[in-house]
């Protein structure tokens, strides 16, 4: 197509820059307005599919309202021949893919570059675009370092398609979060989760999950767990690694709430990812397992000895009842002495006989007032067996 018709008699096409499951993009020139542009081609197997064109359209319409420096500026769209086309920005530099095709990268860059994407999600999730389709290949790297996100909203025109009859790359699907590849739509957090994927090949090397397959992908994100960063990259930042590892958590309600949320996470020191912790959700406590229960509290001196039963709370165990009435039994003989001995200190009456000690002493020439001897009769009688 290069040096023929210009698409929409406006832009010239010049060679191809990169393909994907959606189309090609190529390096154009605008003859209006003489400069040099990106020019995406929908694929003719997209453009076939019902309703395709139709989004895609709309989404372009969507991409161009943002303006923000890690955004990749859309200036038009059309149709040509049949074939739907978007032109944007053209950048001179490399996108993150070709960057880590070379390996991984240093903590800090890739800290960096997280925070430019997020703050490019961040403007478009306020401006109620999702992305939908963030990997390192929509992740494009201008000379001077700044990151900047293209392809906004532009996965959306493929949703509810099927996943292997569109030709779905294995490389794509892995950046898709576990709901979304369940057939749940888009949100925020699923684009959170994206970045999440992307800064842990960023830092290891690899993706978090690997598979030859579109369905074998889409099994290893369901129910797998990748490695821990500390094992995958020793000596990583704690709080780096914690962020990471919590915006690919399963359940999107234990990742961050907003890209704004996430950013402020992702800042060095920050020690905001571990706020609430992503729960586990992929190995499950088997049968063979046994809960250990808490060592007591070793300021309290009040331990159970071994091998005796606890009653159920609100419930008395055996002897319970007995308990109870010693107890009484006991406060009550401490009133009764009180009583004498202020009975002694007024009267200074003859010493107290000495008694067997399963009886309670009385003071000498005199008996206990009657309510105070009703009551004793009757603990007595309570813990007759």
């Amino acid at each position: 197509m290069s040096g023929g018709e210009p698409l929409a008699d406006r832009y010239q096409l010049v060679e191809v820059v990169g393909r994907g499951g959606m189309g090609e993009v190529w390096s154009a020139r605008d003859l209006r307005l003489s400069r040099n542009v990106a020019v995406k081609l929908l694929s003719p197997q997209m453009a076939s599919e019902a309703g395709v064109r139709e989004r895609f359209d709309a989404e372009a319409r969507s991409a161009a309202r943002l303006n923000h420096p890690n955004v990749v500026s859309v200036y038009d769209s059309g149709e040509h021949q049949g074939t739907p086309f978007l032109v944007m920005e053209l950048l001179p530099g490399r996108t993150l893919a070709d960057e880590l095709a070379e390996g991984p990268i240093e903590p800090e860059r890739a800290r960096g570059l997280g925070l430019q994407v997020l703050d490019a999600l961040a403007a478009s999730h306020r401006a109620g675009v999702l992305h939908r389709d963030i990997k390192p290949g929509n992740v494009l790297i201008s000379p001077d370092g700044t990151a900047k996100v293209g392809d906004f909203g532009i996965a959306k025109s493929t949703e509810g398609l099927n996943l292997t009859s569109t030709g779905m790359i294995v490389g794509t699907a892995a950046y898709l979060a576990p709901e979304r590849l369940a057939g749940d739509p888009a949100t925020p957090r699923s684009d959170l989760y994206a970045v999440g994927v992307v800064m842990y090949e960023a830092l290891t090397g690899h993706k978090p999950f690997e598979a030859d397959t579109p369905m074998g992908m889409m099994r290893a994100v369901d129910a797998h767990r990748p490695m821990p960063l500390a094992q995958a990259r020793p000596g990583l930042d704690a709080n780096l690694a914690a962020t990471v590892e919590r915006a690919m958590a399963k359940d999107p309600a234990d990742r961050f709430v907003s890209a704004d949320d996430m950013a402020a996470a992702l800042q060095p020191g920050s020690g905001a990812a571990r706020q609430r912790a992503p729960v586990d959700r992929t190995v499950p406590l088997h049968a063979t397992e046994v809960l250990i229960p808490p060592a007591p509290d070793p300021g309290s001196h009040r331990t159970r000895p071994p091998g005796r039963p606890v009653a159920a709370p609100g419930r008395p165990g055996p002897g319970g009842r007995i308990g109870r009435v010693a107890v009484a039994l006991v406060g009550l003989v401490v009133v009764i002495l009180v009583v004498v001995l202020a009975t002694r200190s007024e009267d200074s009456p003859p010493p107290v006989e000495e008694t067997s000690a399963s009886t309670v002493a009385t003071p000498a020439g005199g008996s206990l007032p009657e309510s105070l001897d009703r009551a004793i009769t009757a603990l007595e009688d309570s813990v007759q067996p």
